[in-house]
């Protein structure tokens, strides 16, 4: 991208280095969760920590923070330019409050507490993450106040990661949201719904070789672009942005209950997608990609769930199951319909069904809330976890591994992550209701594995702005619509109560 104003251009030279810095941080973190051997941990946090401190040094460089601000003075700025100013400003005003040092203890507590989880995961045993967990929180209250907030602690956490996302927000999501699909699942229980019977297709042992042609498969009829764009193995999937021509995904290999290795797949590429149809011009800039991990959320789970778990697309590619899935060529389109959509209240919140899954991040929201808010303490989370899953899931963990063990991201120190994975739902069900009216042959167009109408769509009213409008200016723009609940309770409801 190129700008007629020579302010604009003197900032996107002097950011090229900063993305490149990023481009490594990635690539050693894809490398870190895939590849990488166990003993070369403490080297990689040393290096992680010391690129993070010298994207930091760049940033804050006076003369950068001066061209930033001579540019927020202009005027007649394209949307573009006013999104990149938008966006380094942003970063500018947290990063200059807070200290290298924590920046990089920060870095390393990343690496050495995830070391610690897993350890600890492995064995169920939350005490030897326990000191881990309680470092990272003292960093992050510490990041908190740095950055400063109006009304709760949380919020300076919340906004990292969605802009201007508050406690407030939030509360007014889970208020509406929790109790009704509370109640949703416990019609479904209560009337033994099909939806609630386990199919034995979840139970038996699958070839991982044959499931992960599989998965290849349904990423061509997704029309993935493999030139650039590549899937590997992890214990835990994720997506890796390196630029918006080389996005990486992973997958999980379990060897039973298949369709979590599908709905992985396709869940990640939702992710990458957003990504590869970001405008071209965005490349390089602070604007390529994802406006906000809520937008982003709400393309992994558009695709998972809205597409990947209706029927159309269950008939479309029922097939490629009979003949990568043995036990599965006797398997109806209704039965693996029903297999796919199976509700289950149970403790796993990534093998979490549509109507569960957001009473598993309304737990985290609590946990995180109470403890920025010096209203819970460390020792304390295990027994508040399981108390709240029994009370929402009327199931309660019986090891560590069940409950307060089972994610990854307070080890990275991504506490104010988790909400972003319901305000993607709610946006998911927001997208689908838009698309359909727009799209006649919307659910035909699934059937017959022509997903390019959906992909224009989502390209022009979303991906490829990048990070050009805030989240919520964009649902705005785009959808006419906030976090609104409404759209997910009445998909729900239609999907699982009324067929």
């Amino acid at each position: 991208m190129r700008s007629d104003n020579p302010i604009m251009n003197q900032i996107l030279d002097a950011y090229k280095p900063m993305w490149s810095l990023k481009h490594a941080i990635s690539l050693m973190g894809w490398d870190f969760e895939t590849y990488m051997p166990m003993e070369g941990t403490e080297e990689r946090g040393v290096a992680d920590s010391q690129l993070h401190v010298m994207y930091k040094d760049l940033l804050l460089n006076k003369e950068f923070i001066g061209l930033v601000e001579s540019a927020k003075k202009l005027e007649s700025l394209s949307d573009m330019e006013k999104g990149i100013i938008r966006v380094l400003n942003r970063e500018i005003y947290k990063q200059i409050r807070i200290p290298k040092e924590l920046t990089e203890a920060e870095s390393l507590e990343r690496i050495r507490g995830n070391m610690a989880w897993r350890e600890a995961r492995a064995k169920s045993v939350f005490r030897k993450y326990e000191p881990h967990l309680e470092k990272m929180i003292d960093i992050k209250k510490q990041i908190a106040e740095k950055i400063g907030y109006e009304k709760h602690p949380y919020d300076a956490l919340l906004d990292t990661f969605e802009e201007d996302l508050t406690v407030d927000d939030l509360d007014k999501v889970f208020d509406a949201l929790t109790p009704r699909i509370h109640k949703i699942l416990k019609k479904l229980v209560d009337s033994n719904s099909p939806f609630c019977n386990e199919s034995k297709l979840g139970k038996l042992r699958y070839d991982i070789q044959k499931v992960d042609d599989l998965n290849h498969n349904i990423l061509a009829l997704l029309q993935y672009d493999m030139k650039r764009f590549r899937m590997d193995v992890s214990t835990h999937p994720f997506t890796e942005t390196m630029g918006l021509n080389d996005v990486r995904i992973t997958t999980r290999y379990e060897g039973t209950d298949f369709k979590k290795s599908i709905f992985s797949t396709i869940h990640e590429a939702g992710h990458a997608l957003y990504n590869l149809q970001c405008d071209q011009s965005l490349s390089v800039t602070p604007i390529e990609g994802g406006s906000s991990l809520g937008l982003h959320e709400s393309q992994s789970r558009f695709w998972e769930n809205i597409v990947g778990r209706s029927l159309p697309f269950v008939q479309l590619i029922a097939p490629l199951i009979r003949k990568h899935v043995s036990f599965a060529n006797q398997a109806t389109d209704d039965e693996l319909y029903l297999y796919f959509n199976n509700v289950k209240a149970d403790y796993i919140r990534v093998d979490a069904d549509e109507v569960t899954y957001n009473l598993h991040i309304a737990i985290r929201y609590e946990i995180e809330k109470k403890i920025f808010g010096d209203e819970l303490s460390v020792s304390e989370i295990p027994e508040f976890w399981n108390d709240r899953m029994e009370q929402l899931l009327g199931v309660r963990p019986t090891k560590d591994s069940q409950g307060v063990l089972q994610d990854t991201h307070w080890s990275s120190g991504l506490f104010g992550y988790f909400p972003t994975y319901t305000l993607g739902n709610l946006v998911s069900a927001i997208i689908a209701s838009k698309i359909r009216k727009d799209l006649e042959d919307y659910e035909e167009d699934i059937k017959k594995g022509n997903f390019e109408s959906i992909r224009k769509w989502l390209r022009l009213k979303i991906h490829q702005h990048g990070s050009v409008y805030a989240p919520k200016v964009l649902l705005s723009n785009t959808l006419n619509e906030g976090y609104n609940p409404n759209y997910f309770v009445t998909y729900i409801e239609t999907k699982y109560l009324e067929c």
